[in-house]
């Protein structure tokens, strides 16, 4: 295609405007020089990500779902015919299925868009439990990952909301590293019954007091660090930092939170020690719960350390 080599997707005028005819065309269809996507659009190779370009190329505003989004976050296999919603178009032909509706908050993937990843689970979660799961942890990992979720959680309907219920406690949201995550998942499992019967829900990555903790219980003010020695360790971390952290815990003590705080060590090498500890802890706060601190009770240093401790 002379000088237009690294272009991909073609329409039938673009290419007669760079010289070919109806001959050609059909020529370079039957060498597998050129892909039909359907009528008036063409692919040079028939790759499911070039595929699904197309079609967003050829319907603006197009917002891939259900198996077709959990493909494209790297999650799935593609499937065939791929979903979507347009706002104003329908199809149905053996590549692709569009549902003519309105979007709902969408993901942006450069140049495709995909569902939110809790639309994508709940679409999943009735036939492959499993890959909705995959979802929720791949859409709502790091730092944002719980609040995002609750903000998409908003979006879906009541019978979406449902569908995710069955899986929510059973994926690791909102972890920012594999020691967290490995930290989760020994705290979820020790604490499996108490999850079953609904008596407490594990979140991560939760902001107290204008502090980030990294695996909270609310039901029972339980706070849990995990900590790492290569940042926290001595001569590794900067004063400021060294502050904050004392001040952090601080917050947790006067505001009646139970913080308990592990190395990256104890996680690592004595796991059922952490597991142990921390199930035992919750179960004995689930039966002695007290009243906590009032907010008119609060005195200056009940901030963030930013607002209030001199610069060092």
């Amino acid at each position: 295609m002379g000088t237009q080599q690294t272009k991909q997707i073609w329409t039938t005028a673009e290419l007669k405007d760079a010289g070919w005819d109806d001959r050609r065309i059909a020529a370079a269809v039957t060498k597998k020089a050129l892909y039909k996507l359907m009528n008036g659009w063409y692919v040079t190779d028939p790759s499911p990500r070039l595929t699904l370009a197309a079609y967003a190329t050829a319907y603006p505003k197009l917002v891939y779902t259900g198996n077709t989004a959990s493909f494209l976050l790297g999650v799935g296999p593609m499937r065939w015919p791929a979903e979507a919603d347009h706002p104003s178009s329908t199809r149905r032909d053996p590549r692709i299925r569009i549902r003519r509706r309105i979007p709902r908050p969408s993901l942006d993937l450069g140049d495709l868009r995909v569902s939110t990843p809790a639309a994508i689970a709940a679409s999943l979660v009735t036939d492959d439990e499993d890959a909705a799961i995959k979802v929720l942890e791949t859409g709502y990992s790091g730092l944002t990952g719980s609040a995002r979720l609750t903000e998409d959680l908003e979006d879906l309907s009541g019978t979406g909301r449902a569908k995710l219920e069955s899986i929510r406690n059973r994926s690791v949201i909102g972890t920012a590293s594999g020691l967290e995550k490995k930290a989760l998942l020994l705290i979820r499992k020790s604490l499996k019954a108490e999850r079953d019967r609904g008596e407490i829900t594990i979140e991560t990555n939760v902001m107290v007091r204008g502090y980030c903790f990294d695996i909270v219980i609310p039901e029972v003010r339980l706070l849990t660090e995990i900590d790492s020695y290569t940042y926290h360790g001595g001569g590794n971390a900067r004063r400021t930092t060294f502050t904050n952290d004392r001040c952090k815990g601080n917050q947790a003590t006067r505001w009646d939170y139970h913080l308990l705080r592990y190395s990256d060590l104890s996680v690592d090498k004595a796991p059922e020690y952490v597991a142990t500890e921390v199930a035992d802890t919750v179960r004995h706060l689930l039966k002695r719960l007290r009243r906590n601190r009032r907010e008119d009770e609060a005195i200056d240093t009940d901030r963030p350390m930013k607002d209030w401790h001199p610069r060092p």
